[in-house]
């Protein structure tokens, strides 16, 4: 009895071992920082880790930026998000269709300034979500504000469909420069000319962070990344 005891903790003992050999999940990459100007990090838990220009970021990660900073990230689709100054956004789900585009990304504006311009993916693959909005686009550029119970989305170019987080109330965005103010009242829609929101006060600070990036130009190594994070 007491053999069978020490060989069936020795095969414990081994199976521990060989558990603890298995390397950690590789994170899924899903894009690159194009752009980092002062302090831009990724939040884990209470730690924030500085990210630098030409870093991947990965499926899950929460990127934060401090005063006076910014960044743009560019994911594997060329589809860009410019981040301002006091901002923070997760990048909360990412489903490939292939090598470089998506089936499904969803991206959780937290709070700050952004500017969204999608790539190469279906543009029905992409889900923006606010703290009160949420955001479908349809081949897009917009500026949006978001805090805490208020969001409001400019259109650019393209075509947007802003609604509640439930979905009960929709507006949709189809001329330069309409507006949709989304509170937890409900939404409503402001024509061109309007008072709405520009992403274009933060450009002159960061001189990419308004102008489009491919993925591929950003890295030899971008398909070698693209390929890892599938």
């Amino acid at each position: 009895m007491q053999t069978l005891r020490v060989k069936i903790l020795a095969a414990f003992a081994a199976l521990a071992a060989g558990i603890a050999l298995v390397p950690a999940a590789k994170a899924q990459t899903i894009g690159v920082a194009a752009t980092v100007r002062n302090d831009v990090a990724q939040v884990k838990g209470a730690a924030a880790l500085p990210i630098s220009a030409g870093e991947d970021v990965v499926r899950n990660e929460v990127v934060r930026t401090g005063a006076e900073s910014s960044t743009k990230l560019v994911f594997s689709d060329s589809t860009n998000l410019a981040v301002g100054p006091v901002s923070t956004v997760t990048l909360d789900r990412f489903v490939f269709a292939g090598d470089s585009n998506y089936q499904q990304a969803t991206v959780n504006l937290v709070r700050g300034a952004f500017r969204f311009s999608t790539g190469n993916s279906d543009k029905r693959a992409y889900k923006i979500n606010t703290p009160v909005a949420t955001i479908g686009v349809r081949g897009t550029e917009l500026d949006i504000l978001s805090e805490r119970a208020r969001t409001v989305a400019t259109l650019n170019e393209g075509q947007a469909i802003v609604c509640t987080r439930s979905g009960a109330k929709c507006v949709t965005l189809s001329n330069p420069g309409d507006t949709a103010v989304v509170t937890l009242g409900g939404v409503s829609r402001t024509p061109p000319g309007a008072p709405g929101f520009s992403f274009a006060q933060f450009c002159t600070g960061d001189a990419g962070l308004c102008t489009p990036a491919s993925f591929a130009s950003l890295s030899p190594s971008t398909e070698v990344a693209v390929l890892c994070g599938r």
